[in-house]
């Protein structure tokens, strides 16, 4: 080693051109020395006219786990890297494409969303779904469908003339074809429908599945009993022409409901229908004005004649005021018994429709949340406290969750005042139920036709009538499932898509509501199309044009492992037990902090353990950064260099980690290093650094100790310098 060091310093003594030529072939040779070295350790810094290097950090190909330990580089993952090196989170690596940078670090928890306050600070790192199991459709779906029966294991996707069949327990797959028969009755020649089949519905119906098509533009439906299909047969009023998005059709044991038009020459006037069961009925063609459904659903009552129909639904706001908003959340009322009118005119015609306002508005900021998105339906053993949660978003972007009851929904409908009317009463007054068999009064069908419209609002739950939570991510939809606890309390646990596809997982506790996770469950953030929840298995089955993925709802093995991280985290799904975090299903007698009683003393005591130092060689005059992944959004973090407070990163400010930045290294900045979280009592050492001096670190260890590496690396250091001198 000491010829090829004189040999290198005669070099460096030669003149330009002589000399750049030399560094050029010195750097081939460090590229293929000691088997290809592809990083180069964080203690060197490089200058930036080096376009090929750049700050970053690298996890090593057989110890792909530790990428989720080395955070905060903001640059996007690359591949595996092919041979294994010392690593770090301070690293300078070579720019090439088979290097991972590594992902931001899963915020595990998130304190009470309080109105206006992000769920999700920016910057947040999303969760591998962990094990989540995907089946992938053999080819890309345009228009894919979703049907999953709860409590199995087995999911079937509708796509162009194909049904797919998927069990993830078994992992029995099929597919079964539904071509188009004749060459299609599309008006519109060259139209996206034409000589295709697009399923549309897939849905439990009486025995067997009920499958819709489009059918090329002739709308078709078949019955699936064990994989037969039964004689095709017109499918018009529940399949569409063509894919739209504005449909809603709703199957309630043999009573099919829907919004689809039954003919190409309807006209673009949506109807809610009644179109299998009970006899056909339409709601009037003036009591909606332009509407997009969003969702439907059917309630029982103590009394059949009572059961009703609600539907959710966005129409224009007939008020075009400059300051008014553009369009108005709905929801309409049906009784499922109603029989249609008495006259000829309305015979046809539902006479119970009323529909009232949704109002989801922050009473302290006044922000106005009118574009209803979603809505998720909590049943519960009395009707009247059954609840709808209501996703909102408004004109910029954010979003809101608001949390609505049907029996104040029921109330609004039986005791408000119609909205424009100011005439007497009838005896059976608009909206009501009447008696089996029986047909609404032609006089009170004939108010209500004219004023459909109640005028109370329908307001969020007390107390506080206001948002559940509000931020400023756009989702786009919502589920909501029940945990039973080991002390037999329920939480309910908020499951939101968001437009870039990944999912928020956000639970109501008692002092409000908290972001425990973000699910990152599509690596390309492609467009979450479905997302459908087993609330008895405890399972999401999230869906894209491309695969559906099976996500269990307890995934307890992202907090680490760790007492503090798996209390703190709040998620009802874990609790600790045994020296480990633990689902709820697996055992009931789990260590929990859900509820307002301080956490501390759930887990053994213990201050920041004095473990060793990890030791960090660095060159004097070089650039350095500590790197300290900020893991809860709740936290304070402190870094400390020979037990002397250097550095504090509060998180009120979103952020993804707490750095400290070395501009050029000298004597003073040797020593010990530590980040310390602190967080309701608890302090946990994140990091622990002792940087020494390159250059004394050799010389101590002697130069027959001295590693072929640490040679390269040294030269390397020499000729840089020597070459930007």
């Amino acid at each position: 080693m000491g010829s090829l060091g004189t040999s290198m310093r005669q070099i460096l003594l030669g003149h330009g051109h002589q000399r750049q030529r030399w560094v050029v072939l010195f750097f081939f040779f460090l590229l293929h020395a000691e088997h290809k070295v592809y990083a180069i350790q964080q203690h060197f810094w490089l200058p930036p006219s080096f376009p090929w290097l750049r700050w970053g950090c690298w996890a090593p190909a057989d110890h792909p786990e530790r990428a989720g330990d080395c955070a905060g580089t903001g640059e996007h993952p690359r591949e595996q890297l092919p041979h294994t090196h010392p690593w770090h989170p301070g690293s300078l690596l070579w720019n090439l494409p088979n290097v991972i940078q590594c992902p931001v670090r899963n915020t595990h928890h998130q304190r009470p969303l309080q109105p206006g306050l992000t769920a999700c600070p920016s910057g947040l790192g999303a969760a591998q779904p962990a094990g989540a199991k995907e089946y992938a459709f053999p080819r890309s779906e345009r228009y894919p469908v979703f049907y999953h029966k709860e409590n199995s294991s087995a999911i079937y996707i509708g796509g162009e003339g194909r049904l797919y069949y998927y069990d993830f327990a078994t992992y029995e797959n099929y597919t079964e074809e539904f071509p188009v028969k004749n060459e299609g009755q599309c008006m519109m020649p060259g139209s996206l429908g034409d000589n295709k089949n697009y399923l549309t519905l897939v849905e439990k119906y009486g025995d067997g599945m009920l499958v819709c098509g489009t059918g090329a533009c002739a709308p078709t439906c078949w019955n699936l009993t064990q994989r037969k299909e039964s004689t095709p047969w017109d499918g018009r009023g529940i399949a569409p022409f063509t894919p739209d998005s504005n449909t809603l059709v709703v199957v309630d044991g043999h009573d099919i409901y829907s919004t689809i038009k039954k003919s190409q020459q309807n006209g673009k006037i949506p109807r809610f229908r009644r179109v299998r069961g009970g006899g056909e009925l339409y709601t009037s063609d003036t009591v909606m004005q332009n509407p997009q459904f969003v969702k439907a659903t059917t309630l029982r009552h103590e009394e059949p004649h009572q059961d009703k129909i609600y539907y959710f639904f966005r129409e224009d706001n007939p008020d075009k005021s400059p300051e008014a908003p553009r369009n108005i959340s709905r929801v309409a009322q049906l009784c499922k018994e109603d029989k249609g009118g008495t006259s000829s005119l309305s015979a046809s015609k539902w006479t119970t429709f009323l529909k009232a306002s949704l109002i989801c508005v922050d009473p302290v900021t006044k922000g106005n949340f009118n574009w209803l998105q979603d809505v998720f339906f909590v049943p519960a053993s009395n009707w009247r406290h059954s609840k709808v949660y209501g996703l909102f978003t408004n004109t910029w972007g954010s979003s809101a969750v608001c949390v609505y009851s049907f029996g104040d929904i029921d109330n609004v409908f039986r005791t408000s005042k119609l909205k424009g009317y100011n005439g007497p009463n009838p005896e059976i007054k608009p909206g009501q139920c009447v008696a089996s068999g029986q047909h609404t009064p032609s006089e009170t069908f004939k108010i209500a036709d004219s004023h459909p419209e109640v005028e109370d609002r329908v307001e969020p739950l007390s107390p506080t009538k206001s948002p559940l939570f509000h931020n400023k991510h756009r989702y786009q939809k919502i589920g909501v499932h029940e945990v039973s606890v080991g002390d037999g309390r329920r939480y309910n646990v908020l499951y939101l898509a968001t437009d870039k596809g990944s999912i928020h997982k956000i639970v109501e506790l008692p002092d409000g509501v908290q972001n425990i996770m973000e699910i990152q469950v599509f690596p390309k953030k492609d467009p979450i199309q479905s997302m459908i929840l087993d609330h008895k298995r405890a399972m999401l089955y999230v869906g894209s044009t491309n695969k559906v993925m099976e996500i269990p709802m307890d995934m307890c093995r992202v907090y680490r492992n760790n007492c503090d991280s798996c209390l703190l985290a709040r998620d009802p799904y874990c609790g600790w037990l045994n020296g480990s975090c633990q689902s709820v299903y697996l055992n009931r007698e789990v260590h929990q902090t859900l509820n307002l009683d301080p956490w501390g003393g759930k887990c053994q005591k213990g201050d920041v353990k004095e473990d060793d130092y990890q030791n960090i060689t660095v060159v004097p005059f070089s650039r350095y950064y500590l790197n300290c992944p900020i893991e809860s959004h709740y936290a304070t973090y402190n870094w400390y260099h020979n037990n002397s407070l250097i550095k504090t990163c509060n998180t009120t400010h979103p952020q993804q980690d707490c750095f400290h930045f070395i501009q050029n290294v000298s004597h003073i900045h040797y020593g010990h290093y530590i980040c310390i979280s602190e967080e309701d009592g608890f302090r946990q050492a994140l990091v622990k650094e002792r940087l020494v001096n390159q250059l004394r670190f050799m010389s101590q260890k002697g130069q027959a100790t001295m590693t072929f590496g640490s040679w390269l690396q040294l030269l390397l250091m020499v000729v840089l310098v020597e070459l930007f001198h």
